[in-house]
């Protein structure tokens, strides 16, 4: 797994370390789809109201070809308003591309830049999508594509598709299997396990610590959790349904899983984003980064990290 900083992925920032390859301890494993069959583009990573930030949104792309080319793209969640567009065309996604929408639950800062996107993709012949979302979830989305811009449904015709997602049941999306999960932030709202490649991501979305993230990020391979704060306003995130970066390593050690990254984050003026890390990494042996915005990971299979 290794991080870059820019969308044509020249310029390594937050680097994991090298991956080596057996019998060439300096030799790095080339990137192809043959080994990163998984590739994340974190377009939003703020809490609702950083304004350092976009708000939270993540690309998933599952990836073919000696090149690694990318097939369609997943989104999870869409930000807020225009900046999820704006995000997007940053990271150098084409809009005809995004295949699959998967809404976690009906706060603006997670849900309120589909009808963006939906306009946008009505503008496009040839686009097809298929939005996911919890029943709640799912009626509040139809009464805000009503309100905000009625009648966009109607541009896209069949070429826009709606399933209701039910916690522990998975759904096919492309070549990935996506199932959602029941977490706890005081209303509906379920996280993310994504399965493609022999690779295994899960995004905790909101919650307060909870079972069933940890069942369900059991063996992943990477884990992409929020991190409402540090440890001193513990009772506070718990209240808000939400997680400290500790909860978020105990999380991870739990789950056993390869990687984590802190997202979710609240503006730099309320918590240091180092201290964040290092509080994760008191109770979680594996590698921690912080995401930032645009940042792209890409996940390879267990085999192949080692090399072999």
């Amino acid at each position: 797994m290794r991080l870059y900083r820019d969308a044509d992925h020249h310029i390594p920032a937050l680097a994991a370390p090298p991956v080596l390859v057996a019998g060439h301890p300096s030799a790095p494993v080339t990137l192809t789809a043959s080994n990163v069959p998984l590739r994340v583009v974190l377009l939003g990573t703020g809490d609702p109201l950083n304004h350092e930030r976009a708000q939270a949104s993540l690309a998933v792309q599952c990836l073919e070809g000696a090149e690694g080319a990318e097939r369609e793209t997943i989104l999870i969640d869409t930000s807020r308003g225009t900046i999820l567009l704006g995000q997007l065309h940053a990271a150098g996604i084409a809009l005809a591309r995004i295949r699959h929408v998967f809404i976690s639950h009906r706060h603006f800062d997670h849900a309120g830049g589909l009808a963006p996107l939906l306009v946008a993709l009505s503008a496009l012949p040839a686009a097809t999508v298929t939005v996911y979302a919890p029943p709640i979830t799912m009626t509040a989305l139809h009464d805000l594509l009503a309100m905000s811009i009625p009648g966009v449904e109607e541009w896209l015709g069949p070429r826009l598709c709606w399933r209701t997602l039910v916690p522990g049941q998975a759904v096919a999306a492309g070549r990935a299997i996506v199932t959602s999960f029941a977490v706890a932030h005081g209303m509906e709202y379920v996280g993310f396990r994504v399965d493609t490649g022999g690779v295994t991501l899960t995004v905790s979305a909101d919650t307060r610590p909870c079972p069933a993230l940890v069942k369900y990020a059991e063996g992943a391979d990477l884990l992409i959790h929020e991190a409402y704060g540090l440890d001193t306003v513990v009772a506070e995130a718990h209240r808000f349904g939400h997680a400290t970066a500790a909860d978020a390593g105990r999380a991870a050690c739990a789950a056993g899983v390869r990687r984590l990254v802190l997202t979710h984050v609240c503006s730099s003026l309320h918590a240091n984003p180092t201290a964040l890390v290092d509080e994760a990494k008191s109770v979680f042996a594996g590698p921690v980064t912080l995401a930032r915005d645009l940042d792209v990971v890409d996940v390879r299979t267990a085999l192949n990290a080692r090399g072999r």
